[in-house]
């Protein structure tokens, strides 16, 4: 026989070796519930839950006959040692081995059967002090698994008492009570409580709401590419019931809606997501991330948009139907709205975006009052920060829609936005300009053909460095904004000439009128005429208020101040209309209307001062002077900013400042309502000495320099910060609505004042004495009189003592 070798085993693998050895022939099953068994729950706190039954179930617990070598065991022994083991014909050693693997299993698997019979028989029901213990199931926790336990409470019977039989393997009969009431902590009658503790427990639920909606927030933004599915938790408060059943209170949905807004508007990226197909392309994984992190991110956002859309629909009321939204319902629809506003000013762009514009515009004609001023502010906010105009542009053409099919029924904040859009400087007349360069330019070609060869050339470089100096330039960006511009134009016209035509008494009027006069510049030449015309007729027949007149006025003179200087069109009557309308603004209600009033004189008398006669040019001067006396320091600093520039541009009007020399027949009647007839020429501008009085420094300054015919040197000179304001900017710099006085008001020095009581002096000294008599006569009857008066109040005072005196004397007596 070959030797063997001794081969040394490290301790590592001896270790293992030995472990191995003690599961050698075990099955996986077997090995499980070992495990299971060992690191059960029951057993290892068994001494913990009941410690008085430990007894009695030892008791009732019956050992196993462990099982008995059988005869066909013995045998196999027996011939295995008389068989040699040199012998490898067959492997009787194998068999035996594979033999007591199966009978070391079942043996197993009977302790391990009644190891389970012997816990469930247990845990079953054990008895205790107070009754009968029932284990149930344990319950995982943060800190770990925790036990749990039920008493059992015997209902008892006289008549009938059911007992329950357990039947054991081993035909062990045990017998219990079958009718038991599980009472548990939860079920007991709880005690009364008053509305204070139910106010509290509700504040303490906002607060740890409030608490938890705050950190998950602050965990999104910390890292929002790996957090971003807690959104999903955060949209489950939005509804009245969450998944679990449990009801979201209002303020927490309220603070939920807000939070989210927040969270959104700081991790929507500037740009716009696209779709990958991420199946298709192979992608990097920090690309693939990146993807699946903007997916993630616009289903979320998608699914916000649609449940702040739902809230907003609960409030649109369909015909012929009541109106049933309480007051939450409108709340969250008013933060809704708000939330929806927010995230179009902050990302205009972003996916949705013309959605949410869409949704808004419908809201701008709700009849809810906070929805139309919050909408209408984020459009103002849109209109006069949008730089690209597409999304003006969607605003516009929507706009356009709702105003034709609802036929003008609409509230007028749906038209006064548009007055807020950036297109002052666009001329609807570049396509005539460009009809005329191209026929410039074919006629420039037609010299072109008939140069020498190496002025070609020579044109030919210059074309292409022209060309490179267009690109530079930006100037296509320039043209698609134009473009668009001009698209915006027409839109905004079509609704205002619509209004105009077909409901010239609609609420609509006024507003139409005042985006007309602030973009009447851009209009057609064509149309110029046809609007006058369209302006006149609605001044003389509708009834129209003071604000709607004067915006037609200065729609006109915006019109005429402009490209209309070509056109032959007369407006005295216009003249006239102002003229009339003027002294009725004052410093109380409609204050506000000087504004329009300020723009259309700065056109009549400054722009058109060419145009305007003599007599009428000093008829509006006294009579602006008339109305700043009843106006406020910045509207009266306004009308002297006109005054001024007026008598400095025309030297003929220095005639109003003269009181000795008048000009003229006839007296000036301010009655009058035609401006060329007043005989304004017959009189002098006396308000000026009222005005130099005002309380208003600036005021004064003002007074002081037209008083002296507006001189820009000596007395009376203006500063230069001041003179060179315009009356608009005047009015707008010297506003005191905001509660702030410019200049500000100094504080009053601390003064003494002093006594100054004189004596009085006689030029007769008999009239002297005989006052000083007459005053000491009066002296001393009166101090008679008050002598007898306090003499009568005594004896008075002394016979109702005594008569109280007696009463109780008599009273002692009878008692």
């Amino acid at each position: 026989m070959p030797i063997k070798k001794k081969v040394k085993i490290s301790s590592a693998k001896r270790g293992h070796h030995e472990k191995h050895k003690q599961n050698f022939g075990k099955s996986k099953k077997l090995l499980q519930k070992e495990k299971q068994l060992k690191d059960n729950i029951f057993f290892s706190n068994k001494n913990k839950i009941i410690t008085n039954n430990q007894s009695s179930f030892e008791k009732r617990r019956k050992k196993q006959p462990k099982p008995e070598l059988k005869k066909h065991e013995q045998n196999v022994e027996e011939i295995l040692d008389m068989i040699d083991s040199d012998s490898d014909d067959y492997d009787f050693h194998g068999m035996a081995t594979k033999r007591r693997k199966q009978m070391n299993e079942e043996d197993e698997n009977q302790n391990v059967d009644t190891l389970e019979y012997e816990y469930q028989q247990y845990s079953q029901i054990e008895q205790n002090d107070n009754g009968e213990v029932k284990i149930l199931l344990p319950i995982k926790t943060k800190s770990g698994i925790v036990s749990q336990s039920a008493t059992v409470l015997e209902k008892k019977e006289s008549n009938n008492q059911d007992s329950k039989v357990i039947v054991d393997k081993n035909n062990v009969d045990v017998n219990y009570k079958l009718d038991v009431e599980l009472t548990d902590v939860t079920e007991n009658k709880k005690d009364s409580v008053t509305t204070a503790e139910l106010l509290i427990e509700r504040e303490e639920n906002i607060q740890k709401q409030k608490f938890f909606i705050g950190v998950t927030c602050a965990n999104i933004l910390e890292k929002p590419e790996e957090r971003i599915k807690n959104i999903s938790t955060l949209l489950d408060m939005l509804s009245k019931t969450n998944k679990s059943g449990k009801v979201n209170l209002l303020p927490v949905r309220k603070i939920c809606i807000i939070s989210i807004v927040e969270v959104f508007k700081d991790i929507i990226p500037e740009y716009r997501i696209g779709i990958v197909d991420t199946e298709t392309q192979n992608l990097k994984k920090a690309t693939l991330a990146r993807v699946n992190y903007e997916n993630s991110l616009l289903t979320y956002y998608k699914k916000y948009l649609t449940i702040l859309e739902n809230f907003t629909l609960k409030l649109q009321k369909k015909r012929y139907q009541v109106n049933t939204t309480t007051i939450d319902q409108v709340q969250i629809a008013e933060i809704a709205t708000q939330c929806m506003c927010d995230l179009l000013i902050a990302h205009p762009y972003f996916n949705y975006g013309m959605n949410i514009a869409q949704l808004l515009v419908n809201l701008l004609n709700h009849g809810n009052v906070n929805l139309r001023n919050t909408v209408h502010s984020c459009f103002v906010i849109i209109f006069k920060s949008d730089n690209r105009y597409d999304l003006s542009k969607h605003i516009v053409r929507h706009i356009n829609n709702l105003v034709k099919k609802k036929q003008h029924n609409v509230y007028p904040e749906l038209v006064s936005c548009l007055k807020y859009l950036q297109i002052k400087d666009i001329n609807l007349n570049i396509e005539k300009e460009k009809e005329l360069k191209k026929r410039k330019l074919e006629a420039h070609k037609s010299r072109l053909i008939n140069m020498s060869r190496k002025e070609r050339k020579r044109k030919k470089k210059l074309t292409e460095l022209e060309k490179e100096l267009f690109e530079t330039k930006a100037e296509e960006n320039k043209q698609i904004k134009n473009s668009k511009l001009t698209e915006i134009t027409k839109l905004v016209f079509t609704i205002f000439f619509r209004i105009l035509k077909t409901a010239p008494t609609s609420k609509l009027l006024s507003v139409t009128l005042e985006g007309l006069s602030k973009f009447a510049h851009t209009i057609n030449i064509e149309f110029f005429s046809d609007l006058i015309e369209i302006l006149n007729n609605i001044l003389l027949n509708a009834e129209l208020g003071y604000r709607e007149q004067l915006h037609c006025i200065q729609t006109v003179f915006t019109i005429l101040s402009g490209q209309g200087d070509a056109l032959n069109i007369d407006p005295a009557r216009f003249y006239t209309h102002l003229y009339k309308n003027l002294l009725q603004v004052n410093a109380g209600k409609n204050h506000e209307y000087i504004e329009p009033i300020l723009a259309t004189l700065d056109n009549v008398l400054l722009k058109r001062r060419k145009t305007i006669s003599y007599h009428r040019y000093i008829a509006f001067i006294k009579r602006l002077l008339m109305m700043s006396l009843q106006l406020l320091h910045n509207s009266c600093l306004g009308c002297l900013g006109i005054v001024k520039t007026a008598l400095q541009l025309n030297s003929s009007l220095d005639i109003l400042l003269d009181t000795d020399s008048i000009l003229g027949s006839g007296n000036y009647n301010p009655e009058i309502e035609e401006p060329e007839f007043c005989s304004a020429n017959s009189t002098c501008i006396y308000e000026i000495a009222s005005l130099q009085r005002h309380y208003h420094p600036i005021v004064r300054k003002f007074a002081n320099n037209i008083a002296n015919s507006v001189s820009a040197s000596g007395n009376g000179m203006l500063s230069s910060e001041i003179g060179k304001l315009s009356p608009i900017e005047l009015y707008n710099q010297y506003d005191s609505t905001k509660m702030i006085f410019n200049p500000a008001i100094l504080p009053n020095k601390n003064t003494t004042v002093k006594n100054n009581t004189r004596e009085h002096i006689f030029t007769e000294e008999n009239f002297e004495q005989f006052c000083v008599q007459h005053i000491k006569l009066s002296l001393n009857e009166d101090t008679t009189n008050a002598l007898k008066l306090n003499f009568y109040c005594f004896i008075l005072l002394f016979y109702f003592i005594t008569f109280i005196f007696i009463i109780m004397n008599k009273k002692i007596k009878i008692r």
